[in-house]
């Protein structure tokens, strides 16, 4: 979790306040032998990554007129709002004439400023990361289900194809049957009618004899 876990300022290498005091001696202890190297009147940021397993980041700012601004932090916590917390905490310190602050009020500021940036809520460019990751959810979400839309127009246009196929097949099927069956009918109607000719004709070989010669 991002998080400033300790803060402190110096009046040159005097503590003059931190937060939460006593609870980071630890933190506290490494921050106070880094301020000791910082030269006294030379401004500077610096951010120093942990590399001896103390599982957090050191960040200060010297403003050059001897205060030094510092903290520790997860190395989850961006350096712009690391830097932006020590920012915060200089501004107030130096007040609107520029007088300094006494070590009371300081570590009040102290606990306001770091609780202030421990609010993911205050800061603004996770919170867009967090608005732009949602807006990315809901896009994908969207594209999954027209995915799934078309899969589906896909399945119903081969169903729809299948059907006219079927209907194709069944009235080429329905033609030829009709076709058989006119043929069924001419040659039943053809074989009556020769079976009718057949018998008239018996009937007049007999009425007139096989020569006709009674008929004439």
């Amino acid at each position: 979790m991002a998080t400033i876990k300790y803060s402190c300022v110096n009046e040159g290498r005097a503590l003059i306040a931190e937060f939460p005091a006593g609870e980071q001696a630890k933190l506290g202890d490494i921050l106070q032998r880094i301020i000791a190297t910082i030269p006294q009147n030379e401004y500077r940021r610096k951010t120093i990554e942990d590399d001896k397993g103390s599982g957090v980041n050191f960040h200060y700012l010297a403003n050059g007129s001897g205060k030094v601004f510092a903290c520790a932090a997860t190395p989850e916590v961006r350096m712009q709002i690391a830097f932006a917390f020590l920012e915060a905490v200089e501004a107030t310190c130096k007040g609107e004439a520029g007088a300094a602050v006494d070590g009371k009020a300081l570590k009040k500021t102290l606990q306001t400023k770091l609780e202030y940036y421990n609010n993911a809520k205050n800061d603004k460019i996770s919170a867009l990361n967090e608005e732009i990751s949602g807006v990315k959810n809901i896009m994908l979400q969207n594209m999954d289900k027209v995915i799934a839309r078309g899969d589906q127009i896909d399945t119903m246009a081969q169903k729809s194809n299948q059907l006219v196929d079927d209907a194709s097949k069944f009235q080429k099927g329905a033609t030829k049957l009709k076709r058989m069956e006119c043929a069924k009918n001419a040659k039943l109607t053809a074989a009556v009618i020769v079976v009718v000719l057949i018998v008239l004709l018996v009937i007049l070989m007999i009425a007139c004899k096989p020569n006709f010669s009674s008929c004439s």
